[in-house]
């Protein structure tokens, strides 16, 4: 990856930054992503949709979380309304993906449309783009997004047929667990964060996540998230105001 890093350091044009994008997907979230997507393959056998169904999900649904909570609502005969809430709850993070990666690509003549490579955007791209554009010219930044974010989305059908079809002969136990390797993933990323709270934040919300899932299993997420979350932010911003200004 340090390899790719300079290179994209001196790049110049869309084509170079989207073929390192591509490049540093297929090294990093890209077998991370497939990963997932057998998981929930296999889910999908489990619950009995075709292969079809499935594969239509996570290409045009594309978000794991959400992926999840569509197939479970609907195998528990939930109705359409409220599934829809469910999975746009659990979509509400995208929102601020885009909102803090997509300012800082500068806007280019003869750009692929941005409204359209909003659904490439996923928590393992999104962690590499903000991690290394800092370090990268902002007129590539779109081309490198691009390259990882279509990598990823393209490997994540193949993978769920993967998951699919080897379902009906590897256990379950051994096949559904790699849903979780993602949001692991993308929890590691953050693991060198020089900011001391973000270490602070990332730590409350896993323990307090385990212990409120123990007592409140439906809201475990959002008291964990939103709530230890908020606390963390109230804390550092007190902090900051409180310290003298220099």
């Amino acid at each position: 990856m340090d390899q790719i890093l300079q290179e994209l350091k001196d790049a110049d044009t869309f084509k170079q930054a989207f073929r390192l994008g591509v490049k540093a997907g297929l090294y990093g979230p890209g077998p991370v992503l497939l990963a997932g997507m057998i998981g929930f393959g296999a889910m999908g056998h489990g619950v009995g949709l075709s292969v079809l169904q499935t594969t239509a999900i996570s290409t045009f649904m594309y978000a794991l979380p959400g992926q999840i909570v569509f197939i479970e609502m609907m195998s528990m005969g939930a109705s359409s309304s409220v599934v829809a809430i469910a999975v746009a709850l659990t979509s509400t993070r995208f929102l601020t993906m885009v909102l803090t990666l997509f300012p800082q690509i500068p806007k280019v003549h003869k750009e692929p449309s941005r409204m359209l490579s909003v659904h490439l955007v996923a928590m393992s791209a999104w962690a590499y783009c903000m991690r290394d554009f800092p370090k990268i010219k902002p007129e590539i930044r779109y081309g490198y997004f691009l390259g990882i974010g279509i990598i990823c989305w393209i490997l994540a059908i193949p993978g769920t047929i993967l998951g699919y079809v080897i379902s009906e002969y590897v256990p379950i136990w051994v096949t559904i667990p790699l849903v979780f390797v993602n949001p692991l993933f993308f929890l590691l990323s953050f693991v060198d964060v020089v900011v001391l709270l973000n270490r602070i934040a990332i730590i409350a919300g896993g323990i307090a996540g385990a212990i409120f899932y123990q007592i409140y299993p439906e809201h475990a997420l959002l008291i964990s998230g939103l709530g230890f979350g908020s606390l963390v932010y109230g804390i550092d911003y007190f902090r900051r105001k409180r310290k003298p200004s220099a």
